[in-house]
């Protein structure tokens, strides 16, 4: 994602689809996570996404891979 890109965040609901590059700036603001790792979260199974051409995940997904994560430490 471009990082001069403005989000409008108010038009963002834990469903909204995105791809992974944008998933990851808008639920990691402080660019903790990128594309990247969330490719290798779902390659492990723990991210859910939606192949329409490319990958797509969720808010609401990443949530869930974030619980995951937590109760496996």
């Amino acid at each position: 994602m471009n990082p001069k890109t403005e989000i409008d965040r108010s038009v963002i609901g834990p469903d909204t689809p995105f791809r992974l590059g944008v998933a990851a700036a808008v639920a990691f603001l402080d660019g903790i996570m990128g594309e990247r790792c969330l490719r290798r979260a779902v390659n492990r199974g723990l991210l859910a996404v939606e192949t329409i051409g490319n990958r797509y995940t969720t808010l609401r997904d990443i949530e869930k891979m974030r619980q995951l994560c937590r109760e496996g430490a």
